[in-house]
């Protein structure tokens, strides 16, 4: 496995306390799929189990013009006080992630629509085109990314208000007539933990347009398996040395071993295994260097995931590893995550956390119907007295790296 260093950042960090960590999660707004690999470790999964809650989603159908109509009421009922969100998927009788038009309105209350060129010139709302690559490519295909802030409302005049709607309201009433309703199929979450045990999102009923498609609350799915007899890499993290230095050669091989070996894990690839021998012409592979043998747990989570989840399993792994004895957990820990690949939105700039409503830091654009892998990937490791002091060599160890693409 060889890092594309022009897709992919990667950041490393001495303690769990840090900003990066603690706002990971709430930077990804839709997520997928979580990953969760470890060297099998009882009493850290039994603490797990009792620590976790099984997060929830809804699946229903809603009318986008009445929320914009109705914004400032849908985000002071829903998006503020339970952190509220929704993304699209098609509109016909069974959900879709392969729509021209597709929009989402994240944790901040903001309201981002991804239009292909036909929408966007029937639209009327302005909008930032897509572009990507050079010459021609970079002119795109036309599509476009409408943002609308739903809390705005006050701070618009009448008019502006008026003109969106009307807007929205003739995109709707023709999608009627073309596609036969004008409603959206959606998933939901809310990102706020219930101390019920019903979760919040059974609130949100009322938001569906279609009374034979009620409102579906669903669990994430979650899968646990066991790799046994497979080679274990002994992880030892350090900081990431001086750029252009044979060291730093040396230090980007050993974090994509690393990598390389998460990622077959999370497969379940039998050429980890401490007995195979597969034909080296067929398949090349050697597990790294410094490893042992042992059995590994993979637990995956899998559905409309909420931010706070994703946080919380971060939180608890680090917590788990900083204060836990050394027997009681796992030596290392990688937590991977996918986002929606077909979410309008699929990354908040970290300064735009701290002030649930605000757009001055604008998300990347995207185009979602390119199917492109939005993911990161961490490892952690337990905080030892060796590594909180430079090693004999010069390397200074850390306690966690990180991979976004």
């Amino acid at each position: 496995m060889t890092f594309d260093h022009r897709r992919f950042e990667i950041h490393t960090g001495a303690g769990f306390d840090s900003s990066r960590l603690q706002n990971q999660a709430l930077s990804h707004p839709f997520t997928q799929q979580v990953d969760l690999i470890f060297p099998s470790n009882e009493f850290f999964e039994n603490a797990l189990q009792d620590h976790l809650k099984t997060p929830r989603y809804a699946k229903g159908r809603i009318s986008l013009s009445e929320i914009v109509a109705d914004s400032a009421s849908f985000v002071e009922k829903y998006a503020a006080q339970s952190g509220l969100s929704f993304l699209s998927a098609g509109s016909s009788s069974e959900f879709s992630t392969r729509e021209e038009d597709i929009w989402c309105i994240d944790p901040r209350g903001v309201l981002t629509l991804s239009v292909c060129k036909n929408t966007y010139d029937g639209l009327g709302l302005v909008g930032k085109r897509v572009t990507f690559g050079k010459g021609k490519a970079k002119q795109g295909d036309g599509r476009h990314v409408i943002s609308i802030p739903l809390y705005a409302k006050e701070a618009e005049s009448p008019k502006i208000r008026a003109q969106r709607e009307a807007a929205l309201k003739r995109w709707e009433e023709r999608r009627a007539r073309e596609m036969g309703t004008s409603s959206w199929n959606v998933l939901a979450f809310s990102n706020l933990e219930s101390n019920s045990s019903e979760d919040p999102t059974t609130e949100f009923q009322s938001l569906n347009k279609d009374p034979n498609v009620p409102f579906e609350v669903k669990p994430v799915r979650c899968q646990r398996n066991v790799l046994k007899e497979v080679h274990i890499p002994i992880v030892r993290l350090t900081t990431r040395p001086q750029r252009k230095t044979d060291e730093e050669g040396d230090w980007w091989e050993t974090m994509e071993e690393m990598f390389e070996w998460v990622g077959m894990a999370g497969l379940g690839a039998t050429r980890l295994k401490a007995n195979d021998r597969v034909d080296p012409f067929v398949a090349v592979y050697e597990p790294p260097a410094s490893s042992q043998i042992g059995n590994v747990t993979h637990m995956q989570w899998t559905g409309f995931i909420r931010p706070a989840f994703v946080q919380s399993l971060i939180t608890f792994v680090s917590h788990h590893l900083a204060q836990s004895p050394q027997e009681n957990g796992p030596q290392f820990l990688s937590i991977t995550s996918h986002a929606c690949s077909w979410a309008p939105v699929s990354y908040i700039p970290h300064s735009a956390k701290h002030q649930v409503r605000t757009t001055d830091v604008k998300p990347p654009l995207r185009d979602p119907t390119a199917e492109l892998d939005d993911s990161w990937s961490l490892i952690m490791t337990a905080a030892s007295h060796e590594q909180s002091q430079s090693h004999a060599g010069g390397e200074d160890r850390c306690t966690w790296v990180l991979v976004e693409t």
